[in-house]
């Protein structure tokens, strides 16, 4: 290879390691010629590229911005950025909503690595780079009758990314999106591209499945997948008392089962779905009208008719309705409020493809916090959320709606938040939000960024107690000390970390694949 022309690899056996892997170490000796030869055949890269998360809640300046058109030029940089020791992050679709693929050193955006290798109808897998984004695996199935077995609630994530932070959709039977993958590759620092499954190096295999991007970049993974269906979706507004009653037949009855819960009114919306099974006849919506309620009180808020608000959907709606006053407790309890009509009114059955009713809107720029937690005694997931609620109330905190609580089942990927080493345990998600909404300023914002840091340290009481640890996309370091290390206490409470870092350390000894939030989080 042109390669082996500018690198001599120096390869020396090691006796499997005590995490069971079999590894090479690897040292690379260069000169300082032949890496300015080698940094000319790179691929080019952006300068200075000011690259922001979705939500615009966490930017920075990256000093070189990567996009590889090929697996080959992802290795290529890969393998200088070790050589020099330069730090990279890949990035995916900057959907995380704690931008923990970003770095002001260099970045590597898989985005052009989105091609569809393979489908096996007959096996029911589909393999692909890692960068394609899943409403493009979605597409791609559906030309095969096959389908996702789940998602989260939108789907512009690239496959990448989503794998890696451990993301989920909502069932009680159904695991992180992890557990799909069957096979990966994965290009890491000092061992090149790896090739991993359960029936090869199965505990790096594990192990990398949520990886966090520091084992290595993904380059391609095989799902599973299963035949494609319609769910039969329905919406309804209860109690808490209801909730306690229906709870855990609500689990076992339904495949998908997520609820709202609106703070201070009292009411919980319910929206669960099975496979259509034929026959069932459709409720119809209570009302043709379900956003009337809150553009009567935009109206008096305002002083500007309802009617001239007809065309805003629900999430501008409420956005509009927050944006007037969203740190005044009063005020947001009034939205919450209209929130729970527009539910009341929006009480319906829908029936559709499962890619359409598992995808839901969850409005503009948030700062968001979810939590997952293993359900060791019966309704204790239920308690939770009665103690949040009881925490806003006695705080008087301005939470607006929804508090979103999810289940899904245990992954066998030890840095899963649901991880369990024994099937059939269930884990719960829950999510607090407050909206950036779009009218205010940049002061505004820094008020809302702060009351949201004070809404997420009231909870960690709660968090502490039913041992509930942050979605890896969603968590954020803690400025104070104390509290820092209250929450690296937490995780390595969940997380097997010293095992996670001694396999980081075999395949990216230089740490090059690292950010401050990484290091920030779980450390070196």
């Amino acid at each position: 290879m042109a390669r082996n022309k500018v690198m001599r690899m120096l390869f020396r056996a090691v006796a499997p390691t005590t995490a069971g892997i079999c590894l090479w170490q690897v040292q690379c000796n260069f000169k300082s010629s032949e890496v300015e030869v080698w940094c000319r055949s790179l691929p080019p890269f952006e300068p200075n590229m000011e690259v922001s998360n979705w939500s615009s809640t966490h930017s920075v300046v990256a000093g070189k911005y990567y996009q590889p058109e090929t697996v080959e030029e992802l290795k290529d940089i890969v393998t200088i950025c070790h050589a020099t020791g330069q730090k990279i992050r890949p990035a995916g679709a900057m959907l995380s909503p704690n931008g923990i693929s970003l770095s002001t050193d260099a970045m590597v955006s898989l985005s052009r690595l989105d091609k569809v290798l393979e489908v096996d109808p007959k096996g029911q897998t589909i393999t692909v780079q890692a960068g394609i984004k899943v409403s493009q695996v979605l597409e791609e199935l559906r030309k095969h009758g096959l389908t996702l077995q789940n998602f989260s609630s939108i789907q512009d994530q690239q496959m990448g990314g989503w794998t890696q932070v451990a993301a989920h959709g909502t069932g009680a039977t159904l695991p992180t999106v992890e557990e799909m993958i069957v096979r990966m590759k994965l290009v890491t620092p000092s061992l090149g591209e790896l090739e991993l499954s359960e029936q090869h190096e199965p505990e790096l295999f594990q192990m990398a499945k949520v990886g966090l991007g520091c084992l290595g970049i993904v380059s391609e993974m095989t799902l599973r997948c299963i035949p494609q269906h319609k769910l039969l979706e329905t919406t309804y507004v209860t109690d808490i008392a209801g909730i306690k009653k229906d709870h855990e037949e609500l689990l076992r009855k339904y495949r998908h089962v997520r609820y709202m819960w609106l703070p201070r009114t009292g009411k919980v919306v319910v929206v669960v779905s099975n496979p259509h099974a034929g026959g069932q006849p459709l409720l119809q919506k209570v009302s043709e009208d379900p956003t009337l309620p809150m553009r009567q009180l935009l109206s008096k808020k305002v002083g500007v008719p309802a009617g001239e608000s007809e065309g805003l959907s629900f999430a501008q709606l409420r956005d509009a309705l927050l944006d007037l006053n969203p740190l005044d407790t009063a005020h947001v309890d009034e939205v919450n409020r209209a929130e729970a009509e527009f539910w009341q009114r929006n009480s319906a059955q829908r029936l559709s493809d499962s890619t359409e009713v598992l995808g839901f809107e969850c409005g503009g720029s948030q700062r968001v916090l979810e939590v997952a937690f293993p359900i060791k005694t019966p309704l204790a997931d239920i308690e939770f959320m009665e103690k949040v609620l009881a925490v806003i109330e006695a705080r008087g905190i301005p939470a607006p709606a929804p508090l979103e609580q999810r289940w899904t089942a245990r992954s066998q990927a030890p840095m899963s938040p649901a991880f369990s080493p024994t099937p059939g345990d269930p884990f719960s998600w829950v999510g607090i939000i407050m909206y950036n909404t779009p009218g205010q300023d940049e002061q505004g914002l820094e008020k809302v960024a702060k009351a949201f840091k004070s809404y997420c340290a009231a909870l960690e009481g709660v968090h502490q107690e039913y041992g509930a640890v942050p979605h890896w996309a969603k968590v954020e370091p803690c400025d104070d000390p104390a509290a820092a290390q209250r929450l690296r206490d937490r995780l390595e409470a969940r997380y097997p970390i010293a095992k996670f870092k001694y396999m980081r350390a075999q395949l990216d000894p230089k740490n090059i694949l690292s950010n401050d939030l990484i290091e920030r989080v779980i450390g070196h």
